[in-house]
């Protein structure tokens, strides 16, 4: 969970904030919810829990839009976080695909294009 909080604080400013005491079948639940800086409401909601076995259904992904596409990439090959960098098809937009620690897939998207040797 720490590794987690800190992964999307060091790489998406995202930061822990108020989250109400939850319970699940009289059962407390451990989490918390991060928020952008200088958000009033969270935009991620993490549980402390093992991952499930089976289907997760139709989710593959979650996005952000982002604006600093190439100081997003310079930030992420300082701290190691493989990514997959590419122009998307009859838009002005660049997509960053990249994974948290618990193997989840984000993309940011970005509303510039770069010249593609400046992706990878």
């Amino acid at each position: 969970m720490d590794d987690t909080i800190a992964f999307y604080g060091d790489i998406l400013a995202l930061r822990p904030g108020h989250r109400p005491p939850l319970e699940a079948n009289g059962v407390k639940v451990p989490g918390a919810w991060l928020y952008a800086d200088g958000g009033d409401y969270p935009i991620l909601h993490i549980i402390d829990r093992a991952p499930e076995k089976g289907p997760t259904g139709a989710f593959n992904h979650f996005a952000f839009r982002g604006t600093g596409l190439l100081a997003f990439l310079d930030h992420l090959r300082s701290r190691a976080v493989e990514f997959k960098a590419a122009p998307v098809a009859d838009t002005a937009d660049t997509q960053v695909h990249f994974f948290d620690p618990n193997g989840v897939k984000i993309e940011m998207i970005f509303a510039e294009r770069v010249d593609p040797a400046l992706l990878s």
